[in-house]
């Protein structure tokens, strides 16, 4: 009896190795449950282990292959600039996914702060493939 619980323990110990050594050979630099080159937001976790402040997901709005959480590009030119800021005022009170950077169902202050934010950055970056382009179908 000793000797089969002895094997059982291997066996669940060396199951445990082999699936830790296979878990950290996929990058994910976010840590959110996504692997980098199927992530939308590479480095702001929006995945479904760590949701971003407002469990955006994943959620692409504007289908442009970079999550709503780190894309306040809503002119899709891969500029965070001026349109943009006119774009989410524009939107201001309504629910357009592609403005609501912030995930929570309406366009609002937060959004605008947002974009505010990431003037004259870009929006990701992405692991897909077809990041920049819509509709980018992974």
């Amino acid at each position: 009896m000793r000797n089969l619980i002895v094997i059982g323990c291997a066996t669940i110990l060396a199951l445990s190795l082999s699936t830790a050594a296979f878990a950290g050979s996929i990058a994910d630099v976010d840590t959110d449950g996504v692997p980098d080159s199927l992530d939308n937001c590479e480095l702001l976790a929006n995945g479904p282990l760590v949701a971003d402040t407002n469990n955006c997901f994943q959620f692409d709005g504007d289908q442009d292959g970079f999550g709503n959480a780190c894309d306040v590009d809503l002119s899709n030119n891969l500029v965070n600039d001026l349109p943009d800021l006119l774009d989410v005022l524009a939107a201001l009170g309504t629910n357009d996914p592609a403005a609501d950077i912030t995930c929570n169902n309406a366009v609002d202050l937060p959004d605008l702060l947002a974009v505010l934010g990431a003037l004259g950055g870009a929006p990701g970056p992405s692991g897909l493939s077809c990041a920049g382009t819509i509709p980018c179908l992974p």
